[in-house]
């Protein structure tokens, strides 16, 4: 059967509204779990080529002019998570309706006098509350998925209402529910039954990206020396990175302090380091072109270590790091969604007749999404000349393999 063949549905504002706060309510929970991969590789790949030796030579001024690139492998369990459906208990659901006022003043006694304070609101807790009492009754027509994609991710998963069952528990099926619809005046059972009907048959989870590997690229100065002590200075313009990441602006500075010039005849040479970053990140994601904005800031502290042996420098280090990413995320309701509440024709043909505007209220949520991680670097690099070259690995949450090539004077 073709798209239009099928009846297009009506547009009905209580409808659209209800569905742009569910949606709402599915998203925010999960946010973070659906961003957390993200938050971790950001702050493994930002926090990676610092450095290729804990020599900070004591020879007055220098440079060293480089670009560090890195590799990391998205792991399967970074694809998936486990969602949470937008559900509220028994319990909840009486203290939304019964003890709390700004929904609804009910009179059980003179259905007339009831008064609601909030139509949508209380259709919302009522559908929330169903929701979490159909997902456990098998024969309900519910169903929500044990897992969904993270922003890594590539899964087409979603939260499936069973209008029916809804229908049936409002009148008269679930005791405390109808005691509630018994005391609301016609106009608005009838209200509430249309906002059934008129319900999506189902709301969807984001798909995900479909990302393997994350590579990125940071260029650097080091500048020294000064009592033992090296500056670090990182920047990136504001460019075009990808789909997944979107307009991306980077920066960052550090200081790096010789520890092993205070130890006599010391075996090794020893340093540590503290650097300070931030990243700004503008994206458009999916269809309806939903706006992303992300300020980052990233800290990380090491210890490094190194050696000489035939020609070759040896090095390691210990970090900890932490990042802190806060988002604006300003969103419009899937295209499949705007189809089932009439915002849109089912065909999507363009150019659309007036009647079908599409999602005009696009909708606003902030997140602060945080991470913090220890990790352990190994690698080993060589000059020739003003050249230096360098290969490292680093074992965190999110493994990197990097690349470094720098030129001194």
């Amino acid at each position: 059967m073709s798209l239009q063949a099928i009846a297009q549905p009506q547009q009905n504002d209580i409808n659209i509204e209800v569905t742009r706060r569910v949606s709402v309510e599915l998203l925010g929970p999960n946010a973070d779990p659906f961003m957390q991969p993200l938050t971790q590789t950001l702050n493994a790949t930002a926090n990676s080529r610092f450095f290729r030796t804990a020599v900070v030579p004591d020879t007055g001024l220098y440079f060293r002019v480089g670009v560090g690139s890195m590799i990391g492998f998205v792991r399967d369990d970074q694809k998936t998570y486990k969602p949470f459906a937008p559900v509220i208990t028994q319990d909840q659901f009486i203290k939304r309706v019964v003890n709390d006022k700004d929904l609804v003043n009910l009179n059980v006694l003179n259905p007339s006098l009831t008064t609601i304070n909030d139509t949508t609101g209380l259709v919302v807790v009522i559908m929330k509350y169903l929701f979490g009492k159909g997902l456990s009754d098998p024969t309900s027509g519910f169903s929500f998925p044990d897992s969904a994609a993270t922003v890594y991710g590539n899964r087409d998963e979603k939260f499936v209402i069973g209008k029916q069952y809804l229908a049936d528990q409002v009148s008269g099926g679930d005791p405390l529910l109808s005691t509630v619809y018994n005391a609301l005046t016609p106009e608005l059972k009838q209200s509430i039954m249309s906002t059934i009907t008129g319900l999506p048959n189902y709301l969807t989870l984001a798909k995900g990206a479909n990302v393997n590997t994350v590579v990125a690229g940071v260029p650097q100065i080091e500048i020294g020396s000064f009592l033992g002590t090296e500056l670090l200075l990182r920047f990136i313009p504001s460019i075009k990175y990808d789909t997944v990441v979107g307009k991306f602006s980077f920066w960052g500075i550090g200081i790096k302090h010789s520890i092993n010039q205070y130890w006599e005849n010391a075996p090794f040479n020893l340093a540590a380091q503290f650097v300070y970053q931030g990243s700004s990140i503008e994206n458009s994601v999916g269809a309806t072109n939903s706006q992303l904005s992300a300020n980052t800031t990233i800290m990380g502290v090491n210890v490094q270590a190194s050696k000489e042996w035939e020609g070759f420098n040896f090095y390691t280090g210990f970090a900890y790091e932490q990042i802190n990413i806060d988002t604006k995320f300003t969103f419009y309701l899937p295209k499949e969604l705007q189809r089932q509440l009439g915002l849109l024709p089912l065909d999507s043909d363009d150019p659309r007749p007036p009647m079908y505007p599409g999602d005009q209220r696009p909708q606003f949520t902030n997140a602060v999404f945080n991470d913090n991680a220890v990790k352990f670097t190994m690698g080993i690099s060589k000059t020739f000349g003003s050249l230096g070259i360098c290969l490292d690995y680093n074992i965190s949450k999110f493994n990197i393999l990097t690349l470094g090539l720098d030129i001194g004077f």
